[in-house]
Order: C-alpha cells, then sequence, then structure tokens
C-alpha cells in the first residue's frame, strides 16, 4: 500500500530546485528512507545511494581521505546516505 506523503512534493521541489544538501530526520520507522527513495525516483542525474549500515562504506566515509572519498562519489551528480547517524565525525566528512 502507498500512503500518500504530503511533505513529499515540497522535499521534491526543494531537492530539484537547489544543489544544497537535504537532511530528512524523524522518528525511526516513519518512512523516511521510502520518502527518500520516492523522491530520487523522479530525480535526474546519476545517484549513489550509500547505507552507513555497511561496512564497506563506513571505513571510506568516516576517514577524511579525499581519495578515497572521490573514487567513491567521482561520476555521482547525487549522494544519498540513509543511516548517517552511524558515520563518526560526519559533519566534518561529508563538508570534505
Amino acid at each position: 500500500m502507498k500512503i500518500n506523503r504530503s511533505l513529499q512534493p515540497i522535499l521534491q521541489k526543494e531537492f530539484s530546485e537547489t544543489n544544497k544538501i537535504v537532511i530528512l530526520y524523524g522518528a525511526r520507522q516513519t518512512g523516511k528512507t521510502t520518502l527518500s527513495n520516492d523522491i530520487l525516483q523522479n530525480t535526474k542525474g546519476s545517484i549513489l545511494k550509500i547505507n552507513a549500515d555497511e561496512l564497506r562504506y563506513i571505513d571510506i566515509i568516516s576517514s577524511r581521505d579525499l581519495s578515497k572519498l572521490k573514487l567513491l562519489t567521482g561520476g555521482y551528480d547525487i549522494l544519498f546516505i540513509d543511516e548517517a547517524q552511524r558515520i563518526e565525525d560526519k559533519k566534518r566528512n561529508i563538508k570534505t
């Protein structure tokens, strides 16, 4: 069953019209990932989806090694990070 979310058109517009970081936060199990995936399906460009629960990404994203970050993210227009709270020192790493 698909849930219509009143926030989706607003987020879709904001996401498609800016080059800024969009942070979606809220209580657990409320559909944040599902909403994000719905928005990304309607977005043009190449998308890299990372789940920060996966160890293969944690080391790279937490390392602040610019060459490793570029190897991971190079060639993508959009970076989507799910479970970003798992990333150590995320503010500094995402800024990089």
